[in-house]
């Protein structure tokens, strides 16, 4: 064991030989390497070669670490040799002097440090920027006052006041009857007024044209008020006359309520009730349709219909349905405002009426080619 221990310390202190022997070159390697530096002393000859310690004296702790008297801008003494680096006032290394140094801000404080070896680029902190000059754009900008008066919500909407007419003539044509004699055949609707507000005026009629002069019309004067989009309620008096055989007993007058509207598909309705002053009660309904087969090609089909409670012997009406009348019209617009037509009708009667026309002579069936024109302005 003592043999064991012994050459185990002896590996030992020739391994810490061998170690000083190799690092000792390398040290004195890099002591040379900086004595070739700018600013360093030129190292003292020695003898031996291990280096005599040094002693510090009063005289040694005024001098630069390391030989930085030597340095450019560097005295004998910290004092001397800080105030003569750049930007050092010349009474030493105060703080208002260090802040004269590049880099440094007013207040004393260390700025950090910038790279300045080339290919390294330092940032620097963002600037504001600054329109160019005659880019005034301050003064797009809205003043105050202005841009409260903007953000003030919107008035009421003015209820719109204005007045308009519209004057149209349905039908305005001549019927060539299959049977019977010939006849005119005229319907008018026009309207006076607003959007919510209109009167209404309206007449239709037939007048024979050969033969016994015989025919029947009626006037309407209604007011008309807006209910609904596209929808009007219609009420006033209805005066109706036989034509042709004077106004004295051939006249009766109605209480009228009504609709006018544009029904889904683009379809005109006009349902009404008739109420007559002696309590008759009869309604009629018409529906027609525009199609447009060109812009200027429309085909029209047209249905209108009557119905009485009681009947009235003086128009030759009896209770039930009284007659149809259904055509087909094709007109042809030369202008919106002006469309000549050509198209057949169907005028039939029923029940208790078609006996009071057969009891008089008159047809009870009747197909006509109709030729007319369509006008409003």
């Amino acid at each position: 064991m003592k043999l064991k221990t012994s050459t185990t310390r002896t590996a030992l202190a020739t391994a810490l030989i061998l170690t000083a022997i190799v690092l000792q070159p390398s040290a004195a390697r890099a002591q040379a390497d900086m004595k070739d530096m700018p600013g360093m002393a030129p190292k003292a000859a020695t003898t031996s070669k291990r280096a005599a310690p040094t002693v510090s004296t009063p005289t040694d702790s005024t001098k630069a670490p390391g030989g930085m008297e030597g340095m450019p801008g560097m005295g004998t003494t910290k004092t001397k040799g800080m105030a003569a680096m750049p930007g050092m006032p010349a009474g030493g290394a105060s703080k208002k002097g260090m802040a004269g140094m590049p880099g440094m801000p007013a207040g004393g404080e260390a700025a950090p440090a910038r790279m300045s070896a080339p290919g390294v680029f330092v940032l620097r902190p963002p600037q504001k920027w600054v329109p160019p000059r005659g880019d005034n754009r301050a003064a797009e900008l809205l003043s105050r006052p202005a841009l409260e008066q903007l953000m003030k919500p919107l008035p009421p909407p003015i209820e719109d006041s204005m007045l308009h007419s519209f004057p149209l003539f349905e039908l305005l044509e001549y019927r060539f009857n299959s049977s019977g004699p010939d006849m005119f055949v005229w319907d008018y609707v026009g309207w006076f007024g607003g959007d919510y507000n209109r009167l209404w005026i309206k007449t239709e009629g037939r007048q024979k044209l050969s033969g016994v002069n015989k025919g029947e019309g009626d006037l309407q004067l209604l007011y008309g008020r807006l209910i609904a989009p596209f929808w009007d309620l219609q009420l006033g008096v209805r005066a109706k006359s036989n034509l042709g055989s004077g106004l004295h007993h051939n006249t009766r007058t109605y209480a009228v309520i009504g609709l006018q509207g544009l029904a889904p598909g683009n379809f005109d309705v006009e349902p009404a009730i008739y109420i007559s002053d002696r309590g008759e009660v009869s309604a009629e309904l018409t529906v027609s349709a525009d199609l447009y087969l060109t812009q200027r090609l429309v085909l029209q089909p047209r249905f209108q219909g009557e119905v009485s409670v009681q009947g009235d012997d003086r128009f030759g009406t009896g209770s039930g349905v009284t007659e149809t009348d259904i055509g087909l019209r094709l007109r042809y617009e030369i202008r919106r405002e002006i469309a000549p037509y050509v198209g057949v009708s169907w005028l039939r009667s029923y029940g208790e009426t078609a006996r009071i026309s057969r009891h008089d002579g008159e047809p009870t069936d009747t197909v006509a080619l109709v030729l007319g024109l369509r006008l409003w302005w």
